[in-house]
């Protein structure tokens, strides 16, 4: 299928949601999935979804919350490859050329896990810089706002419900980084939307001279390309800037893993001759991610945590919360567990958490535990007390 195909495919799955959160904030009975999702429930969201006919896409996006990618790979598997190219580490190649940048822009696809773990990445390196200024596209309005001193919770943002998208923003939060809501609701039109987040991203940046800001986009947002109209290049016509513009290109899948021409579990950029390859949109830099980056993605949670349940004869997802947080907060992982399967692996850092078993009806509280250092027990029980 032709990337500008997938282009607009993704865009349409995008306005679907947009269009579904406006119709839930103006008072119109939601969708059974976005309540369960609202409810903190993705395992059942997830599942009322895949009970929907043309809902493939959405359901694709809402089963990376849990950690299915299978669908998302289904559907956007094929990966294409730059030819005659030498390989270099990603996040040195942006923080060399983010050096003399105002704003930096960073798309993702909505189907990997990968993605979101590497904006986490780019954080670290760009606050080492002087940015301190996130403008996700995934914000709510409400947002900017909650994030000074509160959670990243249901009411955050859609695609924060990842939970690697969250711990991104809980980096963020962490480093002092304010956060920027730019989307453009209620403007079903591409051109109109397009136009509006560039207008609320360049109102930004005239209200703040001088600081630095990282864009965190869907797809072809950041296209610079005049004639195609997407957001970077009404940014660039409002402004006068020139960001530095990152797409998230080719990502391993599991039963394509033997085609990669390079391998590593950090991402890499491609380089012919001294520069390096323009990705699509005319983005400045093209960022592969590698099957050993795409395995090692969720290290930036913690380590691989065993966790000991016990068996059930159906499907469930279990969940792993800070020890305080609310219930409404974004778990810190979550993996899905088999009927009749007594363990499964979460990335975890150091700490205690609330350990809950999400099935199709509701949430159980299985107990606590304590991630110590470094791992000893074969697996870790949740404890009632």
């Amino acid at each position: 299928m032709p990337i500008h195909t997938l282009s607009w495919l993704r865009w349409i799955a995008c306005l679907v949601l947009v269009l579904a959160c406006a119709h839930a904030a103006a008072g119109e009975p939601p969708a059974e999935w976005f309540k369960r999702l609202q409810e903190n429930r993705p395992f059942a969201a997830m599942r009322a979804l895949r009970q929907l006919s043309g809902q493939e896409q959405i359901a694709a996006q809402v089963g990376v919350f849990v950690g299915d990618e299978a669908p998302a790979c289904t559907l956007f598997g094929r990966s294409v490859f730059p030819e005659n190219v030498d390989y270099g580490d990603a996040l040195d190649v942006i923080a060399a050329q983010s050096i003399d940048r105002q704003v930096v822009m960073l798309n993702e696809t909505h189907f990997r896990t990968v993605h979101r773990a590497f904006l986490l990445q780019v954080i670290e390196r760009l606050h080492a810089l002087g940015f301190d200024a996130l403008a996700a596209e995934t914000l709510n309005r409400n947002a900017p706002a909650q994030l000074k001193t509160g959670i990243v919770d249901v009411d955050t943002g859609f695609y924060a419900h990842d939970p690697v998208l969250a711990a991104a923003l809980r980096r963020a939060q962490a480093l002092g980084w304010t956060f920027v809501h730019y989307e453009a609701t209620g403007e079903g039109e591409r051109a109109a939307r397009e136009s509006g987040q560039a207008r609320n991203l360049a109102a930004w940046v005239a209200r703040n001279p001088g600081r630095r800001l990282l864009v965190y986009a869907g797809g072809s947002h950041i296209s610079k390309v005049a004639d195609d109209g997407w957001m970077a290049a009404h940014f660039i016509a409002e402004t006068g800037l020139d960001p530095l513009t990152i797409q998230q290109a080719a990502t391993a899948c599991p039963d394509a893993a033997a085609a990669w021409p390079v391998d590593s579990v950090s991402a890499q950029i491609a380089f012919r001759g001294a520069g390096p390859v323009k990705g699509m949109g005319d983005a400045d830099l093209m960022v592969l991610h590698p099957p050993g980056a795409v395995h090692e993605a969720k290290a930036v949670l913690g380590m691989q945590t065993p966790i000991c349940v016990p068996p059930v004869p159906v499907d469930t997802l279990l969940r792993a919360f800070g020890a305080a947080d609310a219930p409404l907060a974004i778990a810190r992982d979550q993996a899905l567990v088999p009927a009749g399967d007594d363990r499964t692996l979460l990335w975890l850092a150091p700490g205690r958490y609330r350990v809950e078993r999400e099935h199709l009806d509701g949430r159980q509280v299985l107990g606590h535990i304590r991630v110590p250092a470094s791992m000893a027990a074969a697996c870790l029980s949740p404890e009632t007390g």
